[in-house]
């Protein structure tokens, strides 16, 4: 009963400190450092993986999103790669990438100390956000070269027959990720407890959410009607659920820490 207690405050508590606000601050911003994070994942991953298979690994998971919005991305990601041959356009990039990639996570960061109750301010906090932030960047690529190998190598050689047992391994994947996300980004953060916590029930949700808008996305013309701009749409769409998401398990996190730890140390 207290854990439906803390998913019910939890609710609360995301509404109250505006995390719908930081989500859709979130959505607007990731969209402009999206093509030169895929180049330098792609950059990234191709080292360990080869630049062929990872293309085509990134394009099939954009699949989800449309067959239009993957040939988009494929377009900006050749674009950019042959423009950043010049010899000045490598440098403008890499601030162009590091400006909206540190904008777009500090407003994650922003939220949670907004969720966890220990806003900081000033110059100082902000360049602590932002180290911690390309600090993230690095857990990110390796999250993702994890993935990759769990999903084309480890699983179809070691657990194909289990198709249960590979979906609890990508979810618990997906919960590790959240952990560190919420550790990494923030120095306050909840204890490991109460970020596991809320991870759970992050990842748990996106699980649930992202097959009803699959359903929703492949079943309804709404979106169609906007022509060339529902590409965007969809894109805005998922990652404000994404943020969304995280920011409810932050919220959990937070509360736990409130709700039990006391107990236990009684």
């Amino acid at each position: 009963m207290n854990f439906f207690l803390l998913l019910y405050r939890a609710g609360v508590l995301w509404f109250e400190k505006g995390a719908a606000t930081y989500a859709a601050a979130f959505s607007y911003y990731a969209p402009l450092a999206l093509i030169p994070l895929l180049l330098f994942t792609v950059s990234v991953v191709s080292f360990f993986y080869g630049q062929t298979f990872t293309q085509q690994v990134f394009a099939d998971w954009g699949s989800i999103l449309g067959t239009e919005l993957v040939e988009l991305i494929k377009a900006a990601l050749i674009k950019l790669n042959v423009e950043t041959q010049s010899s000045q356009l490598p440098i403008v990039a890499v601030f162009f990438f590091l400006g909206f990639y540190l904008v777009a996570v500090n407003v994650l960061s922003e939220g949670f100390h907004k969720l966890w109750d220990n806003e900081t301010f000033g110059i100082r906090a902000f360049l602590k956000r932002s180290f911690r932030s390309v600090w993230f960047l690095f857990i990110l690529q390796a999250y993702l070269i994890f993935l990759i190998g769990l999903e084309f190598f480890i699983a179809p050689t070691l657990f194909e027959p289990y198709t249960v047992l590979v979906s609890a391994v990508f979810f618990a994947s997906n919960t590790v990720f959240f952990i560190l996300l919420y550790r990494v980004l923030v120095s306050g953060a909840p204890s490991w407890a109460g970020c596991f916590a809320g991870a759970t029930v992050a990842s748990l949700l996106f699980v649930v959410i992202k097959s009803l808008v699959d359903v929703y996305i492949a079943t309804t013309p709404v979106l169609t009607l906007y022509g060339a701009a529902n590409l965007i749409l969809i894109l805005l769409v998922w990652i404000y659920i994404l943020a969304a998401l995280i920011f409810y398990g932050a919220a959990v996190a937070g509360l736990y820490d409130k709700m039990y730890l006391p107990l236990t140390r009684k």
